[in-house]
């Protein structure tokens, strides 16, 4: 018997029940903001879905282990945005391993602006910090507090990474806006 099994075996199918709404509540209400923060992080549309699969899993796990989780919302950002660095880290390994094998230089990849009316392909041309900052707090909508547990930092250099991230948002489209007029 697994884990999810024991802590289920004395629970009753009402105890089940509600945990299983809380969790397809929070799908509901959040699903999407957490798509979106993996893609704005750059992962893939597949491995944005399987992160949103996966931080729900895990959340149905630690509830019905009986983990008290303070924050919700907080918590799943926060599972989210390290599954998806873990995928880089492991992406990155791989690619470096192949590199030496190979011998071969990773290619750079630019993003254009393909959306003029969207600031979002502006902001994915930001360092990632400053662009999961600016994601989760004018996207997801999250507290300068809960940003900073999200991306394990604290509240000050989350505040710090958006401002960083607006005024380099900023240089970027004065640039674009010159471009332009050109």
């Amino acid at each position: 018997m697994n884990v999810a099994q024991h802590a289920f075996a004395g629970a009753s199918a009402l105890a089940a029940d509600e945990l299983a709404l809380r969790v397809t509540e929070h799908y509901e209400r959040r699903g999407r903001e957490l798509w979106g923060l993996a893609r704005r992080l750059g992962a893939n549309d597949e491995q944005a879905a399987d992160v949103v699969q996966e931080v729900h899993l895990r959340l149905w796990h630690e509830l019905s282990a009986g983990s008290q989780i303070g924050d919700v919302d907080g918590w799943t950002f926060r599972v989210a945005y390290r599954l998806v660095m873990d995928h880089h880290r492991l992406g990155r390994r791989v690619r470096d391993l192949v590199g030496r094998l190979t011998e071969a230089r990773p290619k750079s990849d630019h993003l254009a602006i393909d959306d003029s009316l969207s600031l979002w392909p502006v902001v994915d041309r930001l360092p990632a910090r400053e662009r999961a900052a600016l994601y989760l707090r004018y996207r997801a909508d999250l507290s300068f507090e809960q940003v900073g547990e999200v991306m394990g930092i604290t509240t000050a250099s989350a505040r710090t990474y958006a401002s960083r991230g607006t005024e380099r948002l900023r240089g970027l489209l004065e640039g674009a806006e010159g471009d332009r007029d050109a």
